[in-house]
């Protein structure tokens, strides 16, 4: 290589204003570690590669600065290779991933690769400010991926070496990182007030943000082309094309695991008892919260439902699989976005948010006769798989236009009741439904009607033998839990004439409002009803009154409302009974007029007319003139430094005795810049600062 060409490159190379701060670059370092341990922590990294990055990123970072005043152009050669080695894997993992949501690992992985090569060379402020802000996107993939909050501790570490980053460089870009914290930062202010007004601004940020947080709406579901799904931990017990519960694998009646629901078999015997524990099963990300419907049934023998015995039908291709169209409802219809995460090894049921449309699954699936879906095997954890489906947005009154029609082919077979069944099951259902002219009116007249007779509780009494267990439930006993309100509706429904079946699954759950997933736990498995209405399809309800029909929440979107209800219900819990209402709305009251009192308090002092003068936290509104005077101010020491009862002009006299008129072309720009009602003009500002800047050098050589 040529001299000329070499020092060419060399020029090219030539660091011109070097970051010095070492504090400066161990918070950049920090936030930029944090970011790496935050996508480990959700396994957006192999294990391997985040022990690389977190060893070798304080080694570039040393180099770094070590080699901040070099022009390093041999070490910048051999990152550029190792730039394009980084992007030779990235394109080789893309070929391992199998939809558009799975992109964003080999884009983290790559994102962190050009961190670590960037690491080192990072000689100047704006070199590290790059390696913050890409900080923040790991972060972002981070936050993405988490299902829990355990992403809060690398969030909150985050959040410390982010803001020491930022207010350290501030403080360095006006020359003062090297003399400490305490140094003032206007005019009259006392060191330990400048020292703490950084900390200030990032309290009033945090609460803010935290306000912002509570406040604004959370966007519900995923926004993505591709819907993720994958398999878990490999495959489960094959499901030999019937129903597999993990649970109940040697006896439909005996429960191998305290987790395990009878219900997601190919039978759900009534006279089985025993409570569920709350843990975890599965996480649903979901654009609105909706039952999680598994299997339907329509068999009622007098003690259990079972499914059809017809083998259920694979689907044809690969995902996405399209959903038969003979199963699908008409009428109106809201769409339900779901990704469903298996936490604990389930049967081999796909659940949905209603009807499904579009299934995402690894794998092959299965449709039965009454369009319950089903797998090949058990669902291990760590498995994914979403799925697009719709629910029944009929309004009420629309429901109740519909009044019934003869049964046909398809909609018989959910009229079938046992021989057996005590025709006093019949005539109660009759004298219930006397004065509910439609069906829909006659659902909601049953579902009243035990909302007001019948108790929840999980112990009810096992009917005896021989007898049928929907009798049992309505004539001998006043408690029962959700197998016995929906197949005692459903069975008297039936006995009107009206098609209904009965479906297992889950109920919502409760939505984190921290990471938006609904937490679905063993206790929330449930039984509720489907009934059949002319021209519109299969409708939802829930009997059980104990456990309320899946709704949208304003809650659920929005947490300060959550916040504000349970304040309120406490309140009024503590208050005799009686009064709770009238606490209630002046609850609410005292709320929303503290509102608007805060609100307009907040405006007056936001939008106030004020003077352009100096600001209360520093300089956070200098201008390029107002910095450069900030940086020649803090030149001086003792008894030259600047007093609380000085102008600018009066200071400046004071302090540059003789020199003071070549000083008044940067005093009129300074005044214009912050008191006036025009800016300088940018040959008046670049006058100004090249002008405070010599002024400022010769400041320090006095001092010293």
């Amino acid at each position: 290589m040529s001299p000329g060409l070499l020092e060419t490159i060399r020029r090219a190379n030539r660091t011109r204003a070097a970051e010095d701060s070492v504090a400066v670059r161990i918070a950049v370092l920090g936030a930029v570690m944090t970011g790496a341990f935050a996508l480990a922590l959700e396994a957006a990294i192999s294990v391997p590669t985040a022990v690389g990055v977190l060893v070798l990123m304080p080694v570039a970072y040393y180099i770094s600065y070590r080699r901040r005043r070099k022009d390093n152009w041999h070490i910048k050669l051999a990152l550029t290779a190792a730039a394009i080695i980084g992007l030779i894997r990235f394109f080789g993992q893309l070929g391992g991933i199998a939809t558009l949501d799975e992109v964003r690992f080999p884009l983290a992985d790559l994102f962190l690769w050009v961190q670590v090569i960037h690491g080192f060379d990072l000689p100047a402020r704006k070199d590290l400010n790059f390696s913050l802000g890409a900080s923040l996107t790991l972060m972002a993939v981070a936050g993405s991926i988490s299902q829990d909050l355990r992403f809060l501790f690398p969030l909150l570490a985050y959040l410390g070496f982010g803001g020491a980053a930022l207010i350290l460089s501030y403080r360095s870009e006006l020359g003062e990182a090297s003399q400490g914290w305490a140094r003032p930062t206007r005019p009259g202010s006392s060191p330990d007030k400048a020292g703490r007004e950084p900390f200030r601004a990032f309290a009033i940020t945090l609460a803010v943000a935290a306000l912002l947080f509570m406040v604004v709406p959370r966007p519900q579901g995923t926004r993505t082309f591709a819907l993720p799904f994958s398999f878990g931990s490999g495959l489960g017990t094959p499901g030999l094309g019937g129903i597999t519960n993990p649970g109940f694998l040697d006896n439909p009646l005996t429960r191998t695991s305290a987790a395990a629901y009878y219900g997601f078999g190919s039978e759900v015997d009534l006279r089985v008892r025993g409570d569920l524990p709350d843990d975890l099963v599965m996480r649903v990300r979901a654009s609105a919260p909706a039952m999680w419907r598994g299997l339907a049934f329509d068999r009622y023998d007098g003690t259990r439902w079972s499914l059809p015995d017809k083998d259920p039908v694979p689907f044809a291709g690969d995902a996405p699989y399209a959903y038969p169209i003979e199963f699908r409802s008409l009428g109106p219809r809201q769409e339900v976005v779901e990704t469903f995460y298996i936490e604990r090894e389930q049967a081999n049921v796909v659940f949905s948010g209603g009807q499904p449309d579009v299934v995402w699954f690894e794998g092959s699936i299965s449709v039965d006769e009454l369009g319950s879906l089903r797998t090949d095997s058990t669902l291990t954890p760590g498995t994914v798989y979403s799925v697009v489906s719709t629910r029944g947005a009929a309004e009420p009154d629309r429901l109740r236009s519909m009044t019934g029609s003869e049964p046909d082919e398809r909609t018989r077979r959910y009229l079938k009741l046992p021989p057996e069944l005590p025709e006093r099951v019949g005539r109660l259902a009759a004298r219930i439904t006397r004065d509910a002219p439609t069906p829909y009116d006659k659902v909601k007249a049953i579902e009243g009607w035990l909302a007001d007779k019948y108790r929840y509780r999980i112990d009810s009494p096992v009917p005896p033998e021989g007898r049928d267990a929907v009798d049992h439930f309505l004539f001998d006993t006043d408690v029962g839990f959700c197998e016995q309100f929906a197949s005692a509706t459903a069975v008297m429904l039936r006995t009107l004439g009206i098609p209904a079946r009965v479906v297992v699954g889950f109920t919502p759950g409760n939505r984190s409002a921290f990471t938006g997933y609904y937490n679905v736990r063993a206790s929330d498995a449930h039984m509720w009803v489907e009934v059949f209405f002319d021209q519109l399809g299969w409708y939802e309800f829930d009997p059980t009154f104990a456990i309320p029909l899946a709704e949208f929440d304003l809650g659920e979107v929005v947490p300060l409302v959550k916040v504000l209800r349970s304040i309120i219900d406490v309140v009024s819990g503590l208050v005799p009974e009686g009064m709770g209402g009238a606490v209630r709305v002046g609850l609410i009251l005292l709320l929303v007029v503290t509102g608007v009192v805060g609100g307009y308090i907040a405006y007056r002092k936001l939008y106030r007319p004020r003077v352009r003068g100096p600001s209360r936290t520093g300089h956070r509104d200098l201008g390029p003139v107002g910095r450069a005077f900030a940086r020649f101010e803090n030149g001086f020491a003792g008894s030259r430094r600047r007093r609380s009862d000085e102008t600018a002009s009066e200071f400046m006299a004071r302090s540059l005795g003789s020199l003071r008129e070549p000083s008044a072309t940067a005093l009129r720009a300074f005044e214009r810049e912050r008191y006036g009602d025009e800016d300088p003009t940018p040959e008046e500002e670049t006058a100004a600062v090249e002008e405070l800047r010599r002024l400022a050098e010769m400041t320090r050589a006095d001092e010293r």
